[in-house]
């Protein structure tokens, strides 16, 4: 049935097409005013429907009784070429005969008159195939053409076709067909065969078709081949192997607003209902994507409009209307992250429990390895030198097993009170991001994207940021604690943080970071300090002349 099915209903005219309206309305009133070429070249993703409208071009142009360019299918001229049964329509496989032999043997016919049609068409597809030679004997051809012939080049691969190829041909851009037309060309087929089935099982067709119509036509194929009159979207789902859009839809918005009990249970209810955990990632980290591309720039929706439908994408702008761009980076790191760690899980659904928890709250920065270290933030211990004694020589020394004291964080030192100033505190930016790497390397990245010291009043120093995530991140207890006890010993003093975004500083443009001196840490580590820095806040490294 598949392998069929896109052959029953393949559009027989111009007026039967669905999408690809530039390339339909371009060609048909080209036929309209007799301004026919002699060479077209059609590009574009497999499936968009290149051949279709080459044969159907090769129709049109040899319709007896064509009115508003749209064939008449009644002549003989339309019924031969239905038939396949047209000598004048000569269909070749560019893949199968790449040789310049195949070319000249082209050439030794092209002169030939046509048997029964008014014009003689030669469809080669996938173009790219052919060899140098048979490109420049094809190119000889191509230059001065017969009158009587019509070339019609395909290829998905417009890059290896010589450019000498490409200045002799009127070029057409096939696109990916937008999810509405596939689901309209799907309603038709499934009302002609009788078939009812639900939008959202359409839906999941049209997407998994990835814009190419003839895609979209084989996989239906594939569900009617159940001989099931009622198709129902679970069964669409186990054939195709995915899930349907709404759950990432409601995943991610749950995420998004931080509500990781909503998510954790709505993800609990998809495994319990059967559904494969892996396959649901993948699709929630694709619908993270297209929302990190609209938050970027909402013309960027046309990257996916085979995937989503306009009412769709408005309810994706809606999601990250409050949404900033940091957070949404970090949630597509953190599900990429449990996508590769399901399949080796004793439990499918904890790695992606683990990042939901982990995008929908704020941790101290060295918490998120999961170790004993998640509580060193709480820990403040004081070791009392006052009262120990030294015992005498002649004592027997006794071996005891001391245990290890686990790795301490830093805590607030008592230090004197003072003032200091912004030189100051700029000067020495480079030395806190050193003391602080050594401590706690993801909160020096942190610190090394776009952080300011704006001004200094007294023992307290204002950092500003781009972002409120910034702000969010650094004014966490133990976070700002460390960066306090750090600064305060390398300045000698007792100082206190403000932090603030340019917002509220009232800066317009982003300040230049503070020069400071050359980096003695290795190519590596300097590579992954600022690895770190992009991949958690989605930096980027700006060279200025």
């Amino acid at each position: 049935m598949s392998a069929t099915l896109y052959r029953k209903y393949r559009p027989k005219n111009f007026s039967e097409i669905i999408g690809q309206k530039h390339i339909v309305q371009t060609l048909s009133n080209a036929i309209k005013n007799n301004r026919i070429g002699q060479a077209y070249l059609f590009t574009g993703p497999r499936g968009t429907g290149k051949t279709s409208i080459a044969r159907i071009l090769a129709k049109t142009v040899n319709c007896t009784d064509l009115k508003n360019a749209v064939t008449c299918e009644k002549c003989r001229n339309c019924q031969m070429i239905a038939e396949n049964k047209s000598l004048d329509i000569i269909e070749i496989d560019a893949a199968s005969n790449t040789g310049v032999d195949n070319i000249r043997e082209l050439r030794e016919t092209i002169s030939l008159p046509p048997t029964a049609l008014k014009y003689k068409v030669y469809i080669i597809d996938e173009v790219h195939m052919l060899s140098t030679g048979a490109f420049n004997a094809l190119l000889k051809t191509l230059e001065e053409p017969p009158a009587h012939v019509i070339f019609i080049l395909a290829t998905t691969e417009i890059h290896k076709v010589p450019a000498t190829i490409l200045s002799r041909c009127q070029r057409f851009d096939f696109t990916r067909l937008p999810i509405e037309n596939i689901i309209e060309k799907l309603t038709l087929i499934a009302k002609a065969e009788k078939i009812n089935i639900d939008a959202d099982s359409l839906e999941m067709i049209a997407i998994a078709a990835e814009g190419g119509m003839r895609d979209a036509e084989s996989l239906f194929g594939q569900i009617i081949a159940l001989e099931d009159k009622n198709i129902t979207a679970k069964e669409v789902e186990e054939i195709l192997g995915t899930t349907d859009r709404k759950f990432s839809s409601e995943v991610a918005g749950m995420i998004l607003v931080k509500d990781a009990t909503g998510a954790i249970a709505k993800i609990n209810e998809l495994l319990n209902n059967g559904y494969d955990l892996q396959i649901f990632t993948k699709s929630l980290i694709n619908y993270t994507r297209q929302l990190m591309l609209l938050k970027i720039n909402p013309e960027l929706k046309n990257n996916f409009s085979y995937e989503a439908t306009q009412d769709q994408i408005k309810t994706m702008t809606a999601q990250i209307e409050k949404a900033e761009l940091p957070a949404i980076i970090l949630t597509l790191n953190l599900l990429l992250e449990a996508q590769n760690k399901i399949a080796a899980s004793m439990l499918p659904q904890l790695p992606l429990e683990i990042a939901i928890i982990r995008a929908t709250h704020t941790f101290p920065a060295n918490s998120t390895n999961y170790t004993t270290q998640e509580t060193k933030g709480n820990i403040n211990l004081h070791v009392s030198t006052q009262n120990i004694q030294t015992p005498p020589m002649s004592a027997p020394m006794q071996t005891e097993e001391v245990a290890t004291v686990p790795e301490m964080p830093i805590v607030e030192q008592i230090l004197p009170e003072g003032d200091t100033d912004l030189h100051t505190v700029k000067s020495n930016w480079k030395r806190l991001l050193t003391e602080i790497k050594s401590h706690n390397h993801s909160l020096a990245a942190l610190l090394a994207s776009n952080w300011q010291a704006i001004s200094v009043a007294g023992n307290e120093i204002t950092l500003a940021t781009p972002y409120d995530f910034y702000k969010e991140k650094l004014n966490d207890h133990a976070n700002k604690l460390t960066v306090e006890s750090v600064l305060g010993k390398i300045l000698g003093l007792q100082i206190r943080l403000k932090i603030v975004t340019y917002k509220e500083a009232g800066i317009v443009e982003t300040p230049k970071m503070p020069e400071v001196e050359a980096s003695d840490d290795t190519p590596g580590e300097q590579n992954s300090l600022l690895s770190s820095a992009m991949e958690i806040m989605g930096a980027k490294v700006v060279t200025e002349e």
